[in-house]
């Protein structure tokens, strides 16, 4: 089968959805394309630093061709559209067409669907209230009327379906866009499982943990991301050093940006050189996959991130913080996650849910079977790519 992605954001290193479908895509034998931006740093793309002068350009990854192409126009990093991509849409003939959220390059998609009745779209959509039109402006105008009504409202009757990341993008779609339910489909993030095999095939656990004077017998927390407020990092760790077990250490993986650097000095002041506490600071996929398979146990207090599944696809049991749209009993069918209420992200509770888990007799290591099982059902983009291809039929 031949597969167009249409992206904002495509970098190698990264585990992003798109990185992800694109790998098992290939590893199951579709042929893919996918049309991406120009950008190299992923603190750009999210700062909306993009240096339009970049000539486009064509890599491959995993087998995949990616085309990167600078921008036509991008007004305020909201609404980007790429130059023409009719010629490369053309040249690939696909099969099924998938955009990644609502880009205006997706009209070029179109005229190629209807000129090939056989051809399928989808979209994936990851905003929600706890990311996106947390003002007016940004509900009533930019997603209720430019999005829409511009965008959305003439394109959607030719969508299979709509996959919502979440919950929350399911009722954001609903809500804002007048997507009825039974036009949608939760497509969970997932996470990489075979790398996960991979690596606790080759016993970096005990490398890992050597590396940083651990002992097999001592539990591991791993928290991680870009240190910001908004992750509230600060409570764990105050809960950690309240705990004071010299058999428990955390791995704290990743590291500020240059808007967060006053943040940073308060995580390592609370860490106040606890030689139990690890600073990683930021690593690649397979560096994130390893210390993850080094621990025993998650904790996010807020700020929801692929983390959190790759977490619980490396047999970690997770503590996680709703701190409004960001719930994730979807994935809890088996009770691998506790999760804490906006208004119980505090020291007090984090303490109590780590020490829950890691002082009640076997607790731990059944929490770490049913993270498995989680993985098993919800996080296997080997069976999670056939949702994104169950509606489309290739013609002879």
């Amino acid at each position: 089968m031949k597969i167009l992605m249409l992206c904002e954001l495509y970098i190698e290193s990264l585990e992003y959805q798109e990185n992800l479908l694109v790998k098992y895509y290939r590893k199951h034998g579709h042929e893919v394309t996918v049309i991406t931006s120009t950008y190299e740093n992923v603190f750009d793309y999210y700062n909306n630093k993009h240096d339009n002068s970049l000539p486009a350009k064509v890599i491959y990854d995993h087998g995949a061709k990616i085309i990167k192409l600078p921008f036509k126009f991008n007004y305020l990093g909201k609404i980007k559209k790429y130059t023409s991509i009719k010629k490369i849409v053309e040249e690939v003939q696909p099969d099924l067409l998938y955009i990644h959220d609502i880009m205006p390059n997706m009209f070029e998609m179109l005229d190629y669907k209807k000129q090939n009745p056989h051809v399928k779209m989808i979209m994936d959509y990851h905003a929600d209230y706890s990311n996106s039109a947390n003002g007016w402006l940004s509900l009533n105008i930019l997603h209720k009327v430019i999005r829409k009504y511009l965008y959305m409202d003439p394109i959607r009757k030719h969508i299979s379906k709509f996959y919502p990341i979440v919950p929350g993008s399911t009722k954001f779609l609903n809500e804002v866009y007048n997507i009825p339910h039974n036009e949608m489909d939760l497509l969970p993030l997932g996470a990489d499982t075979d790398l996960v095999a991979e690596i606790k095939n080759k016993k970096v656990r005990e490398e890992i943990r050597k590396k940083l004077g651990i002992n097999n017998d001592e539990i591991v927390i791993f928290t991680g991301g870009k240190f910001t407020a908004a992750k509230k990092t600060d409570l764990l760790i105050k809960a950690f050093n309240e705990i004071k077990d010299t058999k428990l250490h955390l791995l704290i993986v990743g590291d500020a940006d240059q808007h967060n650097q006053e943040y940073k000095k308060e995580l390592l002041a609370l860490s106040n050189n606890n030689p139990n506490i690890h600073y990683i600071g930021w690593l690649n996929n397979r560096g994130v996959y390893e210390h993850l398979s080094a621990s025993d146990l998650a904790v996010f207090p807020a700020s929801q991130s692929i983390v959190w599944q790759q977490a619980l696809a490396s047999g970690l049991p997770l503590i996680v913080g709703d701190v409004g749209e960001q719930s994730v009993q979807y994935l809890n069918e088996f009770g691998a996650i506790t999760e804490l209420k906006k208004e119980d992200i505090n020291k007090e509770k984090i303490k109590k849910s780590i020490e829950d888990i890691i002082y009640r007799e076997d607790e731990l290591s059944l929490r770490k079977e049913l993270a498995l099982k989680t993985s098993s059902k919800y996080l296997d983009w080997n069976h999670l790519i056939n949702k994104t291809l169950s509606h489309v039929k290739i013609s002879n």
